[in-house]
This record gives structure tokens, C-alpha cells and sequence, in this order.
């Protein structure tokens, strides 16, 4: 398998959301790196974005994106992010209809040469589809991915360009921490 650049997306909204984030991004490279199966990890800039389909109020998310440059095969990196999310207090219940509330949530997103892969459903996870299906259609993930990669195209769109079509709502802040 030859070196490219995975895109993945972190999300939580429970408690504290910028040390979910940290905690879920450390325990990511300290994974690969002791695999040495990464080269460089990208980051974004963190975005909040209002709950969706969700009960009102419910708590905001925080976003972000990583491209990582890795040769790991993705079956073998969705089971390294399934164990990283439960491993961080994620639960996957296979029965909840909707959305529910994550203290940590890693979807692979893309990749920055195309491929494409559909696979079986991991530790009661869905199946791993590649490029994520809805992804074009989510500002809290096109936002921080043209961050990372600008120039990038997924599955022949450009991510500016599916931005521009994306609906305004719900709408995507850049995020700024409180400081204590």
C-alpha cells in the first residue's frame, strides 16, 4: 500500500469537549506512532455547530478534521478508531434511531487519492464506507476539511464547491476555548 492522506473526523458534545478532542487526537498518534504507521497528522481548527436533529437543547458539538499520511490499510484504521472511541466512553448502540449525544466520535472520511472502499460493520459500528457517504452534505465536516486540504476533491467536487451548496444550517462557528 503506498503513503497518502487520510482524512478523519472527530466530534463530541459532551462535558468537556476540547479535552475529548485532546484526549481522542494524543491517544490517535500515540497509536500510529508506536505502529509506526504514520508520517505527519494535519489538524484543523476546532468549529462549533448547533445539535441537528437532535432534542432541543442538546449540547453543541466541537469538529474537527485530521489528515493523517499513512499506508495503513482502512479496515485496519477504523478498528483502530473503534477502540479509540470506546476506549473514551463512546458508545454505539446498533438500535438508537437518530442521533445520539458522544463523548468522542472518529469517522474516516476520505482519502486524498481516491480510493474507495465499502466493508463490513466493525464492533457494532456500520459498515466502513469510503468516501463517507454524507459527507458533502455536512458544513461541521466540509469546514475544517478545506482547512486541511483546500485543493482537495472528493469523488470529482471540489470541497469549496460543495460547500457552497451545502445548507447554511446548521451553522458552523470557529471555535474559541475558554480560558480559565
Amino acid at each position: 500500500m503506498n503513503l497518502r492522506t487520510v482524512y478523519i473526523g472527530l466530534g463530541t458534545n459532551l462535558a468537556d469537549r476540547d479535552g475529548w478532542l485532546d484526549r481522542g487526537l494524543q491517544s490517535l498518534e500515540e497509536t500510529l506512532v508506536s505502529r509506526r504507521a504514520v508520517q505527519r497528522m494535519n489538524l484543523s481548527p476546532r468549529y462549533e455547530t448547533e445539535a441537528w436533529g437532535m432534542p432541543e437543547g442538546t449540547p453543541a458539538f466541537l469538529n474537527m478534521v485530521v489528515g493523517l499520511e499513512t499506508k495503513l490499510p482502512l479496515p485496519e484504521l477504523l478498528t483502530i478508531v473503534l477502540d479509540i472511541e470506546r476506549a473514551h466512553g463512546r458508545v454505539r448502540d446498533g438500535q438508537a434511531e437518530g442521533y445520539t449525544n458522544r463523548t468522542l466520535d472518529m469517522d474516516i472520511l476520505c482519502t486524498d487519492d481516491g480510493e474507495a472502499f465499502e466493508g463490513e460493520a466493525i464492533n457494532g459500528s456500520q459498515a466502513l464506507q469510503v468516501p463517507h457517504p454524507r459527507m458533502l452534505q455536512r458544513r461541521f465536516v466540509l469546514q475544517p476539511l478545506l482547512d486541511v486540504a483546500p485543493e482537495l476533491q472528493v469523488q470529482g467536487q471540489s470541497l469549496q464547491a460543495a460547500l457552497q451548496e451545502c445548507a447554511p444550517k446548521p451553522a458552523v462557528q470557529l471555535h474559541r476555548p475558554e480560558v480559565p
